[in-house]
């Protein structure tokens, strides 16, 4: 297939070429692994790439995504790509022994691989001099053996690209990670302690007097976006893409006076006793926020090995029942939280799917041969396309994280849908859902605000063939 590329998709690929270390910050669907690829084919075609690219991203988006986007395009189908994901440790370690003799090779391998592939090639023996990381936010934790694993290596390479959609989930303190995986620390500071006391003052404690959680000094925000600005770009496919419109519908639920008493008590006691003499208890407001969540949907775990479920309520059950028989026939896609959620889905809708990762089952959905399917955010929610086989969304419950509410969306509303996209809210009326959708919206209004501050200014664009 010959690739089309709009012009925010060949201005991306020239800001790689020219900038090697930067982050394309760029929304669901704008087409980050067509213009990477794009990117380094033509570096390689004009003798200006030097040695093996890795791509590191989610195992099922390094399984499926990236082999069948090198595949997929005339101008990409003849690179050479050898897959790491999905491989016995042998078969990998094999592939691994060649890397020193191999011709410059594209290497695909699921981020929880990298602590390994460090260890493996640490230092100046590390042999990728390019490396792209998809969906880079998924190493925003500074602490984590991930991000130290690649902080230890990234002066060992040459071109580092950072991919993402949600560079900041959860405010700006998250970004830090992400641009000194880049520069080394020279635009945010060498180390976390110093990027925070230099644009967040402490604000929430412990009894211990701990900060555990830090705000941004006001006007700050602005510091920081400038300091990026020059190795960093992002866009909002609304600003470049003619997609259909999404419409929200949030279904509101209520409880019965009954069910409501037993949530109250809960919220109230931290304590709900059980008929066999035993309780639930939620030890921390953490733990309660859950349980909370939990009676939300219908059910709750009755002990700590999650064996017993205890179910309180059918309401978002019958809610959804009544999406699907108003769908006319067409295809629901509907994201679920808790294991009980989808057990409790499994039963009522018996001749419905829950999503596996299997590009066979993939492929049925887009050919839309699959009414209902349910999926997790987490193992959905990232770079797998299922736009062609639907466009009506419903959260059985909201993801608390930023991250895979707007990722689960960009499934259905991205390049290639050609209905509007409808995403169905059940939420449960005066429960902690309410606070959840609140901080959702806050927590998007400051990552909007970064990426606004590094869009990059186009103009009008057009497609042009690659």
């Amino acid at each position: 297939m010959q690739a089309t590329l709009y012009d925010y998709q060949r201005y991306c690929a020239e800001f790689i070429k020219k900038v090697p270390r930067c982050g394309l910050f760029l929304d669901v669907g704008l087409g980050k692994t067509l213009i990477t690829l794009t990117a380094f084919v033509e570096l390689a075609q004009q003798n200006r790439l030097q040695g093996h690219v890795l791509v590191i991203a989610p195992k099922r988006i390094a399984i499926n995504t990236w082999p069948d986007e090198i595949t997929k395009w005339d101008h990409t189908k003849h690179g050479r790509y050898t897959q790491l994901s999905g491989l016995s440790k042998k078969k990998r370690d094999e592939a691994l022994d060649r890397v020193a003799t191999d011709p410059p090779t594209i290497y695909i391998i699921n981020r929880e691989l990298i602590p390994k592939l460090v260890k493996r090639f640490p230092g100046e023996s590390w042999p990728f001099l390019n490396v792209v990381i998809d969906e880079a936010q998924s190493f925003k934790g500074y602490s984590t053996n991930g991000f130290k694993a690649l902080q230890s290596i990234a002066p060992y390479t040459m071109r580092w690209i950072e991919l993402t959609g949600t560079p900041s989930p959860n405010g700006l303190l998250d970004i830090w990670a992400l641009i000194h995986l880049l520069d080394g620390g020279q635009r945010l500071g060498r180390n976390i302690t110093e990027y925070r006391n230099r644009h967040f003052v402490p604000g929430r404690r412990t009894p211990e007097g701990y900060p555990y959680e830090w705000l941004l000094i006001e006007g700050h925000d602005r510091f920081i976006h400038h300091a990026i600005k020059d190795v960093a770009i992002s866009m909002m496919k609304k600003d470049y893409l003619n997609l259909p419109p999404v419409t929200h519908n949030v279904i509101e639920l209520e409880m019965t006076k009954q069910e409501r008493e037993i949530y109250n008590q809960l919220k109230k006691e931290k304590v709900l006793p059980l008929i066999d003499g035993g309780a639930i208890e939620a030890a921390n407001a953490a733990v309660l926020s859950g349980a909370l969540l939990q009676l939300s949907n219908g059910a709750i775990y009755a002990d700590e090995d999650r064996k017993q479920v205890i179910e309180l309520h059918d309401h978002k059950l019958k809610a959804l029942e009544e999406i699907v028989e108003g769908s006319n026939g067409q295809p629901i896609l509907c994201f679920y939280w808790f294991k009980h959620d989808v057990i409790r889905l499994e039963k009522y809708f018996p001749n419905a799917e829950v999503f596996t990762g299997d590009p066979e089952q993939l492929k049925r959905w887009n050919n839309k041969e699959i009414p209902l399917l349910f999926a997790h955010p987490a193992s959905a929610g990232h770079g797998l396309n299922f736009q062609y086989g639907g466009h009506i969304l419903v959260f059985f419950v909201v993801p608390t994280s930023l991250e895979l509410y707007l990722q689960s969306i960009g499934r259905l509303d991205r390049n290639g849908q050609t209905e509007p996209v409808i995403v169905h809210y059940l939420k449960m009326r005066g429960t902690v859902e309410d606070r959840v959708i609140s901080t959702l919206l806050d927590k998007k209004v400051v990552q909007q605000e970064l990426i606004d501050a590094v869009k990059a200014e186009i103009g009008t664009m057009q497609g042009v063939t690659a």
